[in-house]
This record gives C-alpha cells, structure tokens and sequence, in this order.
C-alpha cells in the first residue's frame, strides 16, 4: 500500500505505471449506479475517467485525483470504486470561549473539505459569549458577546467578544455549500445560557444579575421552563438561525443542565404540575420535545447532547449527539430507532492532550461498537470531531490540536476499518504537513502524536 491518500479508498486497485493527464481529462461521467458521495476513478494508458452519482461524488474524486498526483505532474495507474462508510463526517468548532476570524473559520473548512469531511457543526453560544448578530434580540450583540476577561483559568482582565454579522454568516455558509458541507449551528438551551441570561435576566427563574463567564465549568444560569416568554425568545431567534443556514438540522444543546432553580421556582414547578412531570429531568423533556417539535414544524430536525435522552424522549423526537454517555442511552436509543452521531469525547475531542488521546487511540476507535444491533448500527449517522477553546486561545493553537486527530477522524468515517494499518495512516498523515502549512494551519509535532506512558 503505496499511494498517499487520505482517507484511503475503501477499493483500490494499483495497475503500475503512470503517466501524466491531457487537459481533457479526466473524462467526466455521470452514472446513477454510483453510490452517493462515491465516485469511480479509473486512469489507465488509454484513459482516465470520474464517474460520479451527485456533485459531491465529482468534488471527492476530485480530492482524490489532486493527492494522487506527483510532484513531476504524473498520476498513478489506478481502478478506485470509493464510497463513504458513513453519512456523516463532521467536525465542530467553539467560537463562544474565544472567537476565530472568518478567513480562520474558511482554513479549517477548505483543509477538512479536501479530506472529505461534510458537516460543519458551528458552536455559537454558551456560557462566555454569543456569536451570532440578532436583529431581534440587539442586547445579544451589544451585551451577550462580551465578557471582561480573555483567558480562561487565569483570566486577562482585558474586555473581550465580538460576533459574527449576518452576511459574514451567509458567507461562510455559501463557503461551505461551494465544498459539499453543511452548517449545523448550536443554540444551547435551556443550560450554557449565561450569555443569554447576562443580556435577558427576565428570562431565568430569578431574574438575577449574570455574567459571561470566564471559567471552564458548569454553571445554574439555566433559561425558566415555567415562562412562556422563554419559549418565545427561543421560537423567535431559531426562525433567525432557520433564516441564515439552510440545513436541515439544528443543535439545541441541552447538556448540563442543572436543575436547581427549576426546583426552586414557583412558576417552573407550576408548569411540572399542570403537565404532569414528575422531575426536573421530565421538566427538560417537556422542554426539549417543545423546541424540536416547533422546528419540526418548520421542516427542520433538532440534535441535542445525549443528557437529552434521560428524560425517555422517543426515537423521532432529536438526533442525539453521544459526546459522554456512561449508561449508554444513545446506542440503546439507536437501537429503538433513534438516530445518533457519535461524538465520543474519548476518543475525538480534539481540545484533549494528545497525552489523553494520542493519534492511535483516535484511529483505532470504530464508532459502531457492540452494544449496537444490526439495526442500531444503521441509525448511527456518523462521526464527528469538536474543538472546544477553553484553552485554544488562537489559530495556532487550534491547528496543533486538530491535527494530525482530524484526520484520523475523516478516515473512521469514510474508510471500513482494517483498510490500512496504524503505521501506514501515520506515514500519510505526516505527509499532510505541507498542505496543511499553505492553508496556515500548524499540524502537532510528529513525536508528540502518541506520547509514551511515563
């Protein structure tokens, strides 16, 4: 296994030889017996053609065929008949702990695009700031986005935010759709709000004081399930979020959400007894079925956290997202009929040392594991990778952590495991390192990819 591809084909035959391609060539065909995403690349010494089903078929071949060519402008002989193991291949990236420029946001698109990743997820708001610019809500922009502090742990005191405008956001979105990757933005509710809150205190139980915060942690800045203004301010900045990305599916967040004020609130405990509920856990399942029924309604599909599923939703209320799932509720969920994208934090949080998470224990991850029934198996969407910046304090930074593990994880969601071994992905993923430099990103120094055990 010779040829330097990443993710690697999941058919591949060598022919021997090579040869350079006229300008004409390859020769373009579409064929609906391909499947979708997947192309066929056959060069011989008589031809070269991409067969394609869909444009995003012709756009990964297209990645292929730019690897597979030489330094001397040679490509090699090749028959490849590639398809994507998995729906889904997508990485997230946290702009609330600290923000990145539009031209940082489009490196990190164009470098996961050319290894046939599909989906964007955008984490626009928690706890430290909100990022995205709201003409309904204009205190989210002028109060929301801002916090008196830059770092996290031992904070610069020095004022820090900002947010991305609209058209910025419509840019970045067409930017994606140009590469065959879809935008899912986070709105996290009803937890994660406390910039939210700092902007709207009418919209917690207390109406207390809240500020962005500037340490990592969980905090009781929870948006009141009793109000009905609450929801209302959700309905209306989702139809914002509905009105700037296309895509089909919304995260709504929903992880760590404490529920003390809840079970000291006279107007949440109101609504628990006029619905029936029995605790808080119910209370957020109330909670969660009402916003992902509201974009249900408006032809969209809610993904949430797995903490989402403690309450007993049903397999077509969310797709949930298992990031830290100890009683495994997402694969039992997936095995009800639920849909599920795996997101396993030990496995692809890209903000962990690579002393936590080297490369190998990344890639040798099969996000499919045995607790799945065959028809479990097939509501596992795919995987994804996310880069929270609590300590990622700029593009720097975020490239050291994100690769070479991206990579490893644009390989679990396109190639069948036991295509390649460790040491042959590891020899093509260094190999990255230039490509990578011209986009700006900085991939992890080669010996520290997998640190030995002191």
């Amino acid at each position: 296994m010779s040829l330097n591809l990443l993710p690697y084909p999941n058919h591949l035959k060598e022919l021997g030889g090579a040869r350079k391609l006229a300008e004409s060539e390859p020769r373009l065909l579409q064929d609906g017996a391909v499947a979708p995403e997947g192309y066929r690349l056959t060069i011989t010494a008589d031809e070269a053609v991409l067969a394609f089903a869909d444009e995003a078929g012709r756009f990964y071949g297209e990645q292929t065929l730019r690897q597979l060519r030489n330094a001397d402008g040679t490509v090699p002989l090749v028959e490849i008949d590639d398809a994507p193991r998995m729906g889904w291949r997508g990485f997230m990236i946290d702009s609330s702990r600290h923000i990145q420029t539009v031209d940082e946001i489009k490196a990190m698109i164009d470098a996961a695009a050319s290894y046939k990743c599909n989906v964007f997820h955008w984490h626009l708001g928690d706890d430290p700031g909100w990022r995205m610019e709201s003409e309904r809500y204009p205190l989210l922009n002028t109060v929301g986005a801002w916090r008196d502090g830059w770092g996290f742990g031992n904070p610069n005191p020095a004022r820090y935010g900002g947010l991305f405008t609209r058209a910025q956001i419509r840019d970045i979105v067409d930017y994606c759709a140009a590469r065959h990757i879809t935008v899912v933005p986070e709105f996290d509710i009803p937890g994660h709000s406390s910039a939210v809150l700092k902007a709207y205190p009418n919209l917690s139980c207390f109406e207390k004081e809240c500020n962005t915060t500037t340490q990592a942690g969980v905090y009781d800045n929870v948006l009141c399930a009793g109000k009905e203004e609450t929801f209302d301010f959700c309905f209306s900045v989702l139809e914002e979020i509905m009105e700037l990305f296309p895509g089909k599916y919304i995260h709504i967040g929903g992880d760590e959400v404490p529920k003390d004020n809840w079970n000291a609130c006279p107007l949440c405990q109101k609504r628990m007894k006029e619905e029936g509920l029995k605790n808080g856990e119910e209370l957020q399942g109330y909670f969660t079925r009402r916003i992902a029924g509201f974009l249900k309604a408006h032809g969209r599909i809610a993904m949430g956290w797995n903490e989402v599923l403690e309450a007993g939703l049903d397999p077509d209320d969310i797709v949930a997202v298992k990031w830290d799932d100890p009683k495994n509720v997402c694969d039992a969920y997936a095995n009800r009929g639920g849909k599920v994208l795996n997101e396993n934090r030990h496995y692809f949080y890209l903000d962990y040392s690579y002393r936590t998470t080297p490369l190998r224990k990344t890639f040798s991850y099969d996000p499919l594991p045995d607790t799945l029934t065959e028809a479990g198996r097939k509501n596992v969407l795919g995987v994804e990778a996310p880069i929270w910046t609590e300590w990622v304090e700029d593009f720097r930074r975020m490239g050291y952590q994100c690769f070479p593990r991206l990579l490893a994880l644009a390989e679990r969601g396109w190639t069948a495991p036991g295509t390649r071994g460790y040491d042959e992905f590891k020899r093509v993923a260094e190999l990255q390192r230039e490509p990578l430099a011209e986009r700006g990103i900085e991939m992890a120094p080669y010996d520290e990819w997998d640190p030995v055990a002191k």
